[in-house]
């Protein structure tokens, strides 16, 4: 029997032979194994290294739809055919470029910059867009011509009405620096598309969605070998509006060719129920990449069809205007109902002669009749009584002078002009005669369409000044209501119950028997005020007129401005009348 320490010894011994044998069967299986690589698979796998390539593919999240009141669609997508490259597949690109060039038109220059700035060398750059499916046919048919180029598929907006909302819709454009840089980026690479006016910019970020991918092996053929991974996209959340087309589609009939704007709202809640700007545009232009040529052909134009005028264009009231300097001479208690002064067609002020428009004059009149005639002599003694300071005061109460807050952008906010103003700019001191062109809405006073609108709502809805809004709700790909807008009072204007019944009295006026009589119809009872502004340097005035229906219980209120009236008649009421009959008469309000 041997020893204890004897036993332990020859023990340590055995299992130290044990651990030897198994690293060296290890290392012999590793050397067998490399060598079989390299000896009789190495060929297929220097052939792999050199073949195989890495593909990111985006997968294209649609965009969100934008819809009208009722979900009628003003905004969709469409799929076309996109040609990519990847850049980190391609080892000759001049030679690939005209290669392509030979089959599709191409802007090589700018192609070469897309893809120096590309961020990621695996992820397709976009050559060309909505590429013909027989080119496509043609490109695979011989895709090994064409190494590192690949078909994509890509939603592409959609605007089924053209011309008719694109001053509410906007339009897309490539993201630009700027925009890139911006805090709501989120997700946005450059060669993406963004809103750049209208609803598409303001609510681009709920548009959008999220863009997913499939990370591919391909060979060196741009031949998919496997996928690795995927990402689904997810479709961009719907935009609900206020608008309800077949409203704007009566306004846009009743309208025809002229230029100008037509609004609709609720006066009760601030609702946009039509926002028609003319001229216009067709949007679907942008929606694929527009040429230069025609992209300067627009913005060239010298009717500037871009330019929404709804809430961009800056006029003069008119006698539209007179709504308020009526206002502030009964609440400051300058003028009654029964305040009388008589019209002989003109007026010296100062050194100058003031004149009506109708050259006879109206004779004798008191508040309500020279409303409802509109009688410019009769609020030039008016105004001059009433002072600029609370005309211009009660002008701001009503909104004036200040963007209105519409969920658009690049909304202008019109101008009010005080004696302190003209000191500051022209060096001279505020005269009466420019006290009395302000109260008949000339002069130096701008207002745009919308904030008129916001006027007219105010006396329609006893006196509340509304923030106006087109977004109703946004709903998620899964139908989820994730934002919903309502109603949002800006201040209550203080006007008497008294101040108000006259003006809505008298505003039934000037339908019924006044200046806005060509307004009056069968179907519902309009109440409004019409305007007339001659603008220096041209001989054709614009044409307003302001209203809300019917007369006792407003339901909608309505602005029609038509710019450079043509017409010798007063067009704007006519107008007005017949969007308001037709409605009315074939929509359940």
């Amino acid at each position: 029997m041997l020893p204890l320490r004897e036993f332990t010894q020859e023990k340590i011994e055995r299992r130290i032979k044990l651990i030897l044998i198994v690293i060296i069967g290890v290392f012999l299986f590793i050397l067998v194994r490399v060598a079989y690589l390299q000896l009789v698979e190495g060929k297929r796998y220097r052939w792999l290294s050199r073949t195989s390539h890495l593909r990111l593919l985006p997968l294209y999240a649609p965009r969100g739809k934008i819809l009208d009141r009722e979900g009628k669609v003003l905004a969709d997508n469409r799929a076309i055919f996109s040609i990519g490259v990847v850049p980190g597949n391609v080892e000759n690109l001049p030679g690939l470029l005209n290669s392509l060039e030979q089959i599709l038109p191409l802007d090589v220059d700018l192609i070469k910059k897309r893809i120096e700035n590309a961020s990621n060398p695996f992820r397709p750059v976009t050559l060309k867009k909505n590429v013909s499916l027989s080119k496509i046919t043609y490109l695979l048919e011989r895709e090994e011509e064409f190494p590192g180029v690949v078909i994509l598929t890509q939603p592409v907006r959609n605007y089924p009405h053209g011309k008719l909302v694109a001053h509410v819709l906007g339009y897309l454009g490539e993201v630009n620096k700027e925009e890139l840089n911006s805090s709501l980026a989120s997700g946005i690479e450059l060669g993406d598309l963004v809103g750049k006016i209208g609803i598409e910019k303001v609510y681009n970020r709920y548009l959008q969605g999220e863009k997913g991918g499939k990370q591919l092996e391909v060979d060196a053929y741009g031949r998919e070998l496997k996928a690795i991974s995927c990402k689904d996209s997810i479709p961009g959340d719907n935009i609900y509006l206020t608008l309800n087309l077949k409203m704007q589609q009566i306004a846009e009939e009743e309208f025809g060719k002229r230029k100008g704007v037509v609004l609709i709202g609720n006066p009760h809640t601030g609702e946009i129920l039509v926002l028609l700007s003319h001229p216009s545009f067709d949007p679907n232009l942008f929606a694929q990449g527009i040429s230069p040529h025609v992209r300067d052909k627009l913005f060239s134009n010298p009717d500037t069809p871009l330019e929404n005028r709804a809430i961009r264009g800056e006029y003069h009231p008119g006698s539209s205007f007179k709504i308020i300097v009526a206002t502030a001479a009964l609440e400051k208690g300058k003028a009654t109902k029964n305040t009388t002064f008589f019209c002989g067609g003109k007026l010296r002020i100062g050194n100058r002669i003031f004149k009506c428009w109708k050259e006879e004059g109206h004779g004798w009149l008191n508040l309500e009749g020279a409303i409802t005639h509109s009688c410019n002599v009769y609020f030039y003694q008016l105004g001059l009584k009433t002072g600029s300071e609370d005309i211009i005061k009660y002008a701001k109460l009503f909104g004036l002078g200040q963007p209105t807050g519409i969920d658009l952008v690049s909304e202008k906010k019109g101008f009010l002009p005080t004696p302190k103003w003209k000191k500051k700019n022209y060096g001279e001191s505020w005269y009466p005669g420019d006290t009395a062109n302000l109260s008949i809405g000339q002069g130096y006073i701008l207002v745009t369409p919308l904030q008129m609108l916001g006027v007219i709502n105010a006396l329609a809805n006893g006196g509340n000044l509304l923030k106006p809004y087109l977004l109703k709700k946004i709903v998620d790909y899964k139908g989820k209501v994730i934002l919903s807008n309502s109603s949002q009072k800006i201040r209550k204007i203080p006007i008497s119950s008294s101040t108000l019944k006259i003006l809505r009295r008298t505003l039934r006026g000037v339908v019924t028997q006044g200046t806005g009589w060509r307004a009056e119809n069968k179907v519902v009872k309009i109440s409004g005020k019409t305007g007339t502004a001659e603008v220096t340097g041209r001989k054709e005035p614009d044409n307003w007129f302001v209203g809300y229906a019917p007369s006792k219980n407003p339901s909608l209120s309505i602005v029609v401005l038509v710019e450079k009236r043509k017409e010798e008649r007063a067009i704007a009421p006519e107008i007005a009348g017949k969007i308001l009959a037709r409605i009315f008469n074939s929509i359940q309000i």
